[in-house]
């Protein structure tokens, strides 16, 4: 009970104490017969008797609607859903989710668990908990994969009804899929750089290798020592930007950080024959400068490599937008909606032979979402690449 529920059932005793004593008091001071003064001392006390008990009734149905509602908003508050039966194998209690997760109707209280529960894994389950036993099943609705722990519910060592907690299990098959799928790529990508070091290498070491050709073996060895490390570099910014590791929030202007990326890859640009022109406006926003400085420099170092002799890569900086484009090789309409996953590459020889670790797009994707950024892409093969990120403004 409550302590507003204790405080107002003193106020009633205490006032109905006073009424009953004050009845008494004027039977007793009246000038009434025997009978009569015994007869009105009897009426005030079944008065405050009869208070008593309609005050006690209301404060029991008020708290039990209390705690009822109670009840009910931490049952709709569990992840997932919540169906409880009681003793008779009626449904008691059910969740929103519950209720959607099994197709139950608004009004589902009363039900038997055979009207309410279709499957029979599920009243298998049901069974075995109406005699203490716990189960774990899976349950599939709509679609979505269900893992249902059903439990009895035990009082004062009695079992006293059932109780079935769903949870959804989609997301969590979903993350492992991709974990799975992520380390397969990891390995192989890694694979790949390694066996062409430790083949060029083992080459030098036999005495493979005119001594005229070292120098070349040794600079394919530094060049697949780079792409490795870059590789690496890239995973674990994956990882950091997965676990959602908060970064130092500062004033950061993109177009200052856009100009620094494009003279960090001024050499790049060279190598590869592009040149980068610069359409810059101040646009300042709250975040960390490691991370923003990321993002342009991954859109630019991948609108470089993906380019072709000649070409020009442009980008554009003003308040609510960052946009790159360049003059490359395009994309296929069919592979746009593909290019922010993880190693997902167009064209895998071509990556190859640019140094591209096909995370690149992944990381700007990760970082724009961080940062609540729209991502836009517009492309054609042949012809070239647009990708903005449009930026939530005050």
């Amino acid at each position: 009970m409550t302590k507003r529920f204790r405080s107002l059932a003193v106020i009633v005793f205490i006032i109905v104490c006073a009424l009953v004593a004050a009845i008494s008091a004027i039977a007793v001071m009246a000038p009434l017969p025997k009978w009569g003064r015994v007869l009105m001392m009897g009426a005030g006390i079944l008065i405050g008797a009869g208070g008593v008990y309609a005050f006690c009734s209301a404060l029991m149905n008020a708290e039990k609607d209390y705690h009822g509602a109670d009840y009910a908003a931490m049952i709709d508050s569990v992840t997932g859903g919540i169906l409880v039966l009681d003793g008779n194998s009626r449904v008691y209690k059910v969740s929103d989710d519950a209720r959607r997760y099994l197709g139950l109707p608004g009004q589902a209280i009363g039900m038997l668990k055979t009207e309410a529960i279709k499957d029979e894994e599920l009243l298998r389950c049901i069974s075995l908990a109406e005699k203490g036993e716990s189960s774990l099943t899976e349950y599939t609705s709509g679609g979505t994969t269900l893992r249902v722990l059903v439990d009895p519910v035990i009082f004062s060592g009695q079992i006293v009804g059932t109780m079935l907690l769903l949870l959804d299990m989609g997301e969590q098959l979903t993350l492992q899929k991709l974990r799975r799928e992520f380390a397969s790529n990891v390995s192989h990508e890694l694979k790949t750089p390694l066996t062409s070091i430790s083949g060029y290498a083992e080459m030098i070491e036999a005495g493979m290798v005119p001594e005229k050709d070292v120098p070349v073996f040794a600079g394919r060895i530094r060049k697949e020592s780079k792409r490795l490390l870059s590789l690496i570099s890239d995973i674990i910014r994956l990882s950091s930007l997965d676990e959602g590791a908060e970064s130092e929030k500062e004033p950061v202007d993109l177009a200052e950080v856009a100009e620094e990326c494009c003279d960090v890859l001024a050499r790049s640009a060279e190598e590869h024959e592009v040149t980068i022109e610069q359409e810059l406006e101040p646009f300042v926003i709250e975040g960390s400068r490691s991370l923003l400085s990321e993002l342009i420099y991954n859109l630019t170092d991948n609108a470089i490599r993906y380019n072709r002799p000649g070409g020009s890569v442009r980008i554009k900086v003003a308040p609510g937008l960052v946009g790159v484009s360049d003059t490359g090789i395009g994309i296929a309409p069919e592979h746009i909606p593909h290019v922010f996953e993880r190693f997902y590459r167009v064209d895998k020889s071509r990556s190859k032979q640019s140094g591209g670790t096909g995370l690149g797009l992944a990381i700007v994707k990760h970082i724009a979402e961080k940062y609540g950024a729209e991502i836009e892409v517009e492309s054609e093969e042949g012809s070239g690449t647009e990708i903005r990120l449009r930026f939530k403004t005050e």
